[in-house]
């Protein structure tokens, strides 16, 4: 064979052989580990329904982009003194007759349908930027419904499970199921905690007092009970011993002596 020749078959293999070396070179695998879906975007077909759950995968290199999202339950935290694993300081929102109130919050969540998370609010961590006004705006709604006695004394359960059915309807629809939510450390205005305090006192007292008098009138009652017993029963006593004849034959001795048959026989 001429050494200038050259095989047919060669530039076919060249070729192929580029476009191997191209496609590994563009990363085409892809590892998901435990915990970790992938949303695929293709800048042909858009972000795909389905994400890539944990395993191995190979995607299109070059036209695809996959973007990693966590979907173990994650939690979202308001609380003060907290800069390094808190989203902000405590929530303060206004009741009803528009007495401050302040929270510690934490909404504990997870991400299940990725892509819409992904088409709807953002990629990466950037969806819990989108998450924190819902959460905030949810809370000051709710909370303008109750008094701040209320809240005060026995309704924070009922606000709190309220906020907790509106975010996850309202996160729902992002592809973010809400797991649990938790407002702790309810704090008033001093004032108003004061004015509370005396009024718990004073009607205390006057329960007390009112207790007291309860008592008094039934202890009167009693001793009159017991009174009208014991006359009736000596009434009874005397009104039997009347009746019998014995009785008068004792009387009529007891005063007359030994003089009743004198003056009998005079």
């Amino acid at each position: 064979m001429n050494r200038a020749e050259v095989p047919s078959w060669l530039p076919q293999a060249v070729l192929v052989g580029g476009a191997v070396l191209l496609f590994l070179s563009a990363s085409p695998f892809r590892f998901v580990e435990n915990g970790q879906n992938l949303v695929v975007f293709s800048w042909v077909g858009g972000v795909q329904s389905q994400p890539l759950t944990p395993g191995f995968h190979v995607v299109l290199p070059l036209v695809t982009t996959t973007v990693p999202f966590d979907i173990k339950t994650q939690a979202l935290t308001w609380k003060d003194n907290d800069t390094q694993d808190a989203y902000g300081p405590r929530i303060i929102a206004l009741s009803r007759d528009g007495q401050e109130i302040g929270a510690e919050v934490t909404l504990n969540f997870r991400v299940s349908d990725p892509a819409k998370v992904y088409s709807t609010l953002g990629f990466d961590n950037d969806y819990r930027d989108r998450i924190a006004p819902i959460v905030r705006s949810v809370i000051a709604s709710e909370a303008a419904g109750f008094s701040a006695q209320d809240l005060y004394s026995t309704k924070r359960p009922v606000l709190q499970a309220q906020i907790r059915e509106r975010i996850a309807s309202d996160l729902q629809q992002y592809g973010i199921q809400v797991i649990d939510f938790l407002l702790r450390d309810v704090r008033f205005e001093q004032d108003f905690v004061k004015a509370i305090e005396a009024k718990t006192i004073a009607e205390n007292q006057l329960a007390k007092k009112s207790f007291e008098i309860d008592q008094a009138r039934q202890d009167a009652k009693t001793v009159i009970a017991r009174a009208q017993a014991e006359a009736g029963r000596l009434g009874a006593k005397a009104d039997a011993l009347t009746r019998n004849p014995e009785y008068l034959r004792v009387v009529k001795s007891g005063v007359l002596g030994e003089t009743l048959d004198t003056l009998i026989t005079k």
